[in-house]
């Protein structure tokens, strides 16, 4: 018995172990997958960078430059805001009294939008914009969250919604409880099975 909760212990040390350890990065991703595009019209999706967030970047990397809208982007090469210059738009976006830079996007080969933000960035005010000849619609992702390093947002193109994918979470805590119960199980199946033994022996 004390052999069976040793090699029990053993592996559970293992597998606590073998967990990985969760480092700060200094980054996140924005992923964006479109969805129900059902007659697959066409767009153009940006990504809106508000000026507090450029010029946050600007002074996080150490760069003495001023802000001067999409120039900022263009005429500069500003670290952690890693973007095609040619994707940069010369006309701003405003909401609110607020100026946004828009930057074109492409998509991946699995057909998902991302983008790169600074993960130490206290808001997420960023926005992003599909746009074509019959809409012109803004995301707000200001409640989203983001785990493991991404923030991921699934768009319906035709009902013009926007959600984060619905997932199941089980913490570390969770799991480990999760494991000391089957463990606990075990023993006590083999001792039952032991204890028979010694009775018809």
């Amino acid at each position: 018995m004390k052999k069976i909760i040793t090699i029990i212990f053993i592996c559970m040390l293992m597998i606590i172990m073998t967990i990985p350890v969760v480092k700060a990065s200094s980054t996140y991703t924005i992923e964006l997958e479109v969805t129900k595009n059902k007659k697959d019209e066409p767009f153009e999706l940006y990504m809106l960078l508000p000026e507090s967030y450029i010029t946050h970047v600007i002074h996080k990397v150490g760069l003495d430059i001023e802000y001067i809208g999409p120039e900022t982007l263009i005429q500069n090469e500003i670290l952690f805001i890693d973007v095609d210059k040619s994707k940069v738009q010369d006309k701003t976006y405003s909401e609110d009294g607020i100026e946004y830079v828009q930057i074109l996007l492409e998509p991946d080969v699995n057909n998902v939008y991302t983008f790169e933000i600074v993960a130490d960035y206290p808001k997420m005010d960023m926005k992003l914009r599909v746009k074509n000849d019959e809409k012109d619609y803004i995301m707000h992702i200001d409640n989203f969250k983001v785990e493991n390093d991404v923030c991921q947002i699934e768009y319906n193109y035709d009902k013009n919604q926007i959600k984060q994918p619905t997932k199941i979470v089980i913490n570390f805590g969770t799991l480990l409880l999760i494991i000391i119960l089957v463990m606990i199980i075990i023993i006590a199946i083999i001792s039952k099975a032991k204890t028979k033994e010694e009775i018809n022996t």
